[in-house]
């Protein structure tokens, strides 16, 4: 593949200096001491709080808990716990000393926590009350060997290989001395999204990690006087980069709460902390433009606020500005870049798009043969940066699929670039549905029907008929007073007509109460899929 195009002056991977000793822990969390910043809050967790010097401290300990359990160099730690401050010091300490940090959802079925186990085969799971039982009947089925180490756990309650780790914090020294790790060592893995099977690992070096903060650094503002509040929670690279690692590199301080994400807990902490920058995702904006709440909701605290994890759209984008009074920004990344490749700057917003090209990076849009397109037409996203992972762990053909010669990750994201130079998501390119012979982007179709007034959101899918013909199926959520009846349905499906063409008009349409939501705050598509094999009395034929 040749050359892409970017934004930045000269060769985008000489574009930083990286010392062969780096540590992201120390680069994100302990310069900080050296700044003189070791009395400044860090860390807001209810009622807790931590200075970065303290943080620096606990990070230390668990360090020092992990390597007497065995951690050393290359060995895998996996998080499975909820968003505290052990997280944090988990995260730190495996990278400090040499080990690879993971991590997992909290809320999962067993059988997805049976796969994580085999797949990673961490030396140590770490895990909480709320995650050990479940966690240690995975464990006790796994051909693997490996160590729980739960936090606020009863050392009386533990079996065999299972550590209580506030006990072992206590008698862990908070001195340590770093691993010889460096800028090519490996760090951590992201998880993929797994929207094409399990989730596939894709391990990341210290040096990937400057590259992600530095290019996001100009869009996000950072500074030592910011309190950053996330949405999605740490398990999420997202919410991990943007809501923990970049910040705390900048001296800001980042506020964890372990319980659910609702909105009202969202409103409730926004008005106990005042926070200057909220880590948001569609999903849960929605949510709080229709929570009782919004109303009296105050968020003038406010001077940033992010949207990632799934395409926002510009009706959202309006009805969230509209109803909060505060700007949206929008980021699109992934696991595999470990950095957001556009993003919006402040005061710059185009509804809709997914923003301009970030610094540090270089893209190229590729018809079905890999040749670049030209700025108007949609293609395959392909980018190439200095973060940019290498391989999926244990998956040689989608590593062959997805990384290609040249240093180039294959996204599977279609774009289409604008006269301006905003970048706009058309959906995958592996979730194009073949209609009538002709691809249909699922993504055209739902940004479509949301500009119509009786939508609230929706998601497109492909559906076979009787025949095992691929169809487009629409799951929409009506807007209130808008009545969920074969005469709307005909409407949506005339109005996609009007402004699309004919055959990229859904050919059935289900009305939902909510759309199915994953982990990540993404529509859950196989939900849908499991939704259209069901029917019900909301689904229609478009006629």
């Amino acid at each position: 593949m040749g050359a892409g195009r970017g934004i930045v002056e000269g060769n985008p991977y000489e574009g930083i200096s990286l010392p062969d000793d780096l540590s992201l822990t120390e680069y994100y969390l302990e310069h900080n001491l050296a700044e003189g910043r070791g009395e400044k809050i860090a860390v807001y967790c209810g009622e807790e709080s931590l200075t970065f010097k303290q943080l620096c401290e606990l990070t230390n300990r668990m360090g020092n808990a992990l390597g007497r359990l065995g951690v050393g160099p290359g060995d895998r730690v996996l998080l499975i716990l909820r968003d505290q401050p052990e997280w944090l010091a988990a995260w730190f300490g495996t990278m400090k000393i040499g080990g690879v940090a993971t991590h997992a959802y909290t809320y999962l079925p067993a059988a997805d926590y049976d796969y994580f186990l085999a797949y990673v085969r961490p030396k140590v799971v770490v895990v909480d009350q709320t995650t050990l039982p479940i966690i240690r009947e995975s464990a006790g089925r796994s051909a693997v060997p490996m160590t729980l180490l739960a936090v606020a756990a009863d050392p009386t309650g533990l079996g065999e290989g299972e550590y209580s780790l506030n006990d072992l914090l206590a008698e862990a020294s908070p001195i340590i001395e770093p691993s010889p790790a460096g800028r090519d060592s490996l760090a951590f893995w992201n998880f993929s999204g797994g929207t094409t099977g399990k989730p596939k690992g894709v391990p990341h070096h210290h040096g990937h990690g400057v590259y992600g903060a530095q290019s996001f650094q100009p869009a996000a503002g950072y500074t030592a006087d910011d309190l950053v509040l996330r949405v999605p929670k740490l398990f999420f690279h997202y919410a991990r980069d943007l809501g923990m690692n970049w910040p705390l590199r900048q001296g800001a301080a980042v506020c964890l709460f372990p319980e659910p994400t609702t909105p009202e807990l969202v409103f409730r902490l926004i008005g106990k902390y005042r926070p200057t920058v909220l880590l948001n995702v569609p999903t849960m904006m929605r949510a709080m433009i229709e929570s009782p709440e919004a109303a009296s909701a105050d968020l003038g605290s406010l001077r940033l606020t992010m949207s990632s994890g799934e395409a926002l759209s510009a009706q959202l984008y309006r009805d969230f500005t509209e109803t909060f009074g505060v700007e949206v920004i929008n980021a699109h990344g992934s696991a595999e870049t470990n950095l957001g490749f556009f993003v919006d700057h402040a005061g710059a917003v185009r509804p809709g798009a997914s923003g301009r090209l970030a610094p540090l990076t270089e893209i190229k849009l590729v018809d079905g043969e890999g040749a670049e397109l030209p700025a108007g037409e949609a293609g395959v996203l392909c980018v190439k940066s200095g973060a940019i992972g290498h391989e999926y762990h244990d998956h040689p053909e989608a590593t062959r699929e997805t990384f290609l010669d040249g240093g180039w990750v294959n996204t599977n994201d279609l774009f289409r670039e604008d006269e301006d130079g905003y970048f706009w998501y058309m959906g995958r390119s592996d979730d194009l549905i073949k209609v009538s012979g002709i691809y249909v982007a699922p993504l055209e179709i739902e940004k479509c029907l949301e500009t119509h007034p009786m939508v609230r959101a929706c998601a497109v899918i492909g559906v076979e008929d009787a025949d095992g013909l691929a169809k487009t199926k629409a799951f929409s959520v009506l807007a209130d007073g808008a009545e969920p009846c074969q005469e709307t349905a005909d409407a949506l499906s005339a109005f996609c007509r009007r402004q699309l063409a004919r055959y990229k008009a859904p050919r059935s349409i289900q009305f939902l109460g909510a759309l199915p939501a994953t982990g990540q705050g993404k529509v859950d598509r196989r939900g849908l899929i499991e939704a259209a094999g069901k029917g019900g009395e909301h689904a229609f034929t478009a006629v």
